[in-house]
């Protein structure tokens, strides 16, 4: 009589679904006793807690405090832990007290936790460029030189496209 009724709900509560990448899928995870000699590419969430000596392009980029990139990384979301040598570009980038970033930073947002160490260039963009081709787009002919190759061995350069990947993954590791 003085009880309080409460009413069962009508449909069963769901729980919360958990947060994932772009497409919906489950986060891709580097573990600490991991390597990767090349490009990381994929369109969800990459978690490195591992050494990566080529570049990484992905929607969420986050280089644990164990995990180290020698390379670029383009993502629209960047969280450093860890160390980075080379260019970050994402819209959304965040260095924590324990990252330390050698290079390069192009963002739209920026966020610096105190002890964070930087050593190198910041460019606020209004709109970073995250393009498909960016990160394997493979040298031509004419940016051979560019690349560290001398002109006077010009019968020697690179005939196929494998042989330009090749080089340009040597490239990186130097």
């Amino acid at each position: 009589m003085f009880g309080r009724f409460i009413k069962p709900p009508t449909t069963p509560r769901q729980a919360p679904k958990p947060v994932l990448g772009k497409k919906g899928t489950t986060p891709s995870v580097l573990g600490a006793d991991m390597h990767i000699l090349g490009n990381l590419v994929g369109d969800g969430i990459i978690d490195i807690d591992g050494q990566v000596d080529g570049n990484v392009r992905c929607h969420t980029a986050s280089i644990r405090i164990n995990g180290c990139v020698r390379g670029d990384i383009v993502a629209e979301i960047v969280h450093v832990y860890g160390a980075v040598e080379g260019v970050i570009r994402g819209k959304t980038v965040m260095l924590y007290s324990t990252a330390k970033v050698v290079g390069t930073i192009m963002h739209e947002a920026l966020t610096i936790e105190d002890g964070a160490f930087v050593d190198g260039k910041f460019k606020r963009t209004d709109k970073v460029f995250i393009e498909s081709d960016t990160i394997l787009k493979l040298p031509s002919r004419n940016t051979m030189e560019e690349m560290g190759f001398s002109g006077e061995f010009d019968d020697e350069l690179p005939a196929t496209d494998e042989e330009l990947r090749v080089l340009e993954t040597l490239r990186l590791v130097r």
